[in-house]
């Protein structure tokens, strides 16, 4: 279903939009997209939703855990965020870097891609955020260097704060990475995801740890409140 919609309304059509496409799914595992558009230019948008099948095969990555494979993105992290044209933190419809160094990231092996900009500061994955522990502290690249504020990296900031561990946002090198106890990826549709590679590399222990697990937990409890 495509509608052309008045700013104004715009919450009150996106639920019906959603409502819509969820009671039309014959199976309750599928990805559901909100897509808005500018429209004419005319104060007004078009907006739609796209409904396709859960890709399977998550549950079984997420047990055994995913290796990451870092690709340097031609610019610096400041520049980055200073050049809205490049579209920093914005989720659109333009997935071709992405999808590219998803399907490089598989060249070399690794189940997922790491953006690292031109300093070798981390950023984020072609479709998710990542995260690492280190001495008990979740710590998560912040939203200055440009990445995407995603609703699932809300969730989990606010789960962290809610089991009283402590969260810090910031700019942190590949190294550190490398070197943490843990290191996890999160999407609304893979969830959150362990890492125990990182360029062939183990991460820790090699296997998924105690933190994504937990965090992985109340991610579900908070999709089925």
């Amino acid at each position: 279903m495509v509608v052309r919609i008045d700013p104004c309304r715009e919450h009150d059509v996106e639920a019906a939009l959603v409502g819509d496409a969820l009671a039309s799914l014959e199976r309750p595992d599928a990805v559901l997209r909100v897509v808005w558009t500018p429209g004419s230019g005319d104060g007004d948008s078009i907006g739609f939703v796209l409904v396709t099948p859960l890709p399977g095969g998550f549950d079984e990555m997420r047990a055994r855990g995913i290796e990451l494979a870092s690709l340097q993105l031609a610019i610096g992290a400041a520049t980055r965020n200073e050049s809205p044209w490049l579209l920093p933190g914005v989720k659109s419809t333009s997935y071709a870097v992405n999808m590219a160094a998803q399907a490089e990231a598989r060249r070399r092996g690794a189940d997922d891609a790491l953006f690292l900009s031109l300093e070798g500061i981390a950023l984020e994955c072609p479709t998710s955020n990542v995260w690492f522990v280190e001495d008990g502290v979740m710590h998560t690249p912040g939203l200055e260097l440009g990445i995407l504020a995603g609703v699932t990296r809300d969730t989990l900031l606010a789960a962290a704060a809610e089991a009283r561990m402590d969260v810090e946002e910031g700019a942190y090198p590949r190294t550190r990475l490398a070197a943490a106890t843990e290191v996890f990826t999160s999407s609304s549709v893979r969830e959150v995801m362990p890492v125990v590679r990182i360029d062939g590399a183990a991460v820790g222990a090699g296997r998924p740890g105690p933190v994504a697990a937990a965090m992985q937990a109340a991610l579900r409890r908070a999709a089925a409140s």
